[in-house]
């Protein structure tokens, strides 16, 4: 099968702290979506409030719970998903989800493109690579082990396409990033780090 530039192959896993994510097949082999198995240690996940929740804007993606206690954020509502339920989250819908339980919790999650000729690994993906890349690097906060906020909001604005953050906190990206970019930050870090 045709190799595409910039999408990440399948069995690649991207640690983002306390979830994985890894690829279980990409737009090489289904030509329009991501299949990606995130697995999430008790009270980890993508998050349900505070700074988790976020909005794809040309993403569709569905979530099938296959183990552990799932609490998942649907636009304002909050929903306990069980093993072998399934969540659909339409572009621009604000979503999140958390691991309830305090054994590992498995989630099968399709990635769909919305809008023709958009490629989710240009975003998505490459916003995930970046920021675990960042999380190892020597300037994170000491406590929450977070890049700076200015690095973190011009990775956020580079990558808004495909993840943005709802309601206030996604209307300082933009101005936050203006400053990040004034004082050298950049959002297209290679992705070798070491």
């Amino acid at each position: 099968m045709r190799s595409l530039p910039g999408i990440l192959p399948a069995g690649t896993v991207v640690d983002v702290g306390d979830h994985t994510a890894e690829i279980l097949s990409s737009p090489t082999e289904t030509g329009d979506r991501y299949r990606l198995r995130i697995v999430a240690q008790p009270g980890g996940g993508p998050g349900i409030d505070g700074d988790g929740p976020h909005i794809h804007p040309v993403l569709l993606e569905a979530f099938v719970c296959l183990s552990g206690t799932m609490k998942a954020r649907f636009g304002k509502d909050l929903l306990d998903v069980s093993p072998g339920q399934r969540i659909e989250v339409p572009a621009g819908t604000v979503h999140g989800f958390v691991n309830a339980g305090d054994t590992p919790l498995v989630v099968d999650c399709e990635v769909v493109f919305q809008q023709p000729g958009y490629r989710p690994d240009a975003d998505i993906v490459g916003f995930l690579a970046i920021y675990e890349r960042l999380r190892h690097l020597d300037n994170v906060h000491p406590r929450t082990g977070e890049p700076p906020l200015l690095q973190m909001a011009v990775l956020c604005d580079a990558y808004r396409k495909g993840y943005t953050l709802p309601g206030f906190t996604g209307a300082l990206i933009g101005p936050l990033a203006l400053v990040g970019r004034l004082r050298g930050y950049r959002s297209n870090l290679p992705l070798d780090l070491t």
